[in-house]
C-alpha cells in the first residue's frame, strides 16, 4: 500500500477533525474511553498545524490519518527513567481512520518518526498511551520502543505507560 506523508494544511483541518471524531467513536466502542469531548480539541489540531508539527497519512490520496510530531514532552515524562536524555522525538495525538487501521498507516508515522529523528541528530523516539488502548500499545512494542513506566495525564483515573525507542548512531 502506498501511503503518504506530508504535513497537514490549515484548510485540511475539517477533514482531520472529522477523521479524528471517527477515530474516538471507534476507539470508544473498544472500550478504550482515552479520547472525548475533552481530549483532544479541535484547537490542539489547528496548533500542530500552525507549529508545522501535525503530518497527514495518504492512501491514495485519502486522508488516512494524522500524527503530531515534535520534540515536547510532557511534564509527566520528567520523572521516567529514560534510557537517553532529551530532545527526543515525541509522537502525540495519532489518530488513524477506522477505514484504514491495520494498513500499515502507523507503521509509516512510526517510520518517519524515526527518520525525523535521525536527521535532527537525536538519539529516541518517546510515546505514551492510555492504558486500555492495548491496540496502540501492541503497534508501539511491534515498533521496538520499550516500556519504561507510567504516568497520569488529562486528570484520567487510569495510567498512561511511557514508551521509549533508542535509535542506534547512523
Amino acid at each position: 500500500m502506498d501511503i503518504r506523508l506530508e504535513p497537514a494544511r490549515m484548510e485540511e483541518l475539517e477533514p482531520i477533525w472529522s477523521l479524528v471524531g471517527r477515530t474516538v467513536v471507534h476507539m470508544n466502542a473498544l472500550g478504550n474511553p482515552q479520547w472525548g469531548e475533552d481530549y483532544p480539541t479541535v484547537d490542539f489540531y489547528r496548533e500542530d498545524i500552525r507549529r508545522g508539527e501535525l503530518y497527514a497519512a495518504y492512501v491514495g490520496g485519502t486522508l488516512a490519518g494524522v500524527a503530531c510530531i515534535n520534540t515536547s514532552e510532557a511534564p509527566e515524562y520528567a520523572a521516567m527513567p529514560w534510557t537517553t536524555t532529551p530532545p527526543a522525538v515525541v509522537i502525540h495525538r495519532m489518530a488513524i481512520d477506522p477505514a484504514f487501521q491495520r494498513q500499515g498507516v502507523g507503521r509509516a508515522f512510526f517510520r518517519f518518526a524515526e527518520n525525523l529523528a535521525r536527521q535532527r541528530g537525536l538519539t529516541a523516539l518517546r510515546i505514551d498511551t492510555y492504558s486500555l488502548n492495548h491496540r496502540m500499545q501492541a503497534l508501539i512494542q511491534s515498533q521496538g520502543f520499550c516500556r519504561v513506566g507510567e504516568i497520569h495525564l488529562h486528570g484520567r483515573p487510569l495510567t498512561y505507560p511511557c514508551f521509549e525507542k533508542r535509535l542506534g548512531v547512523s
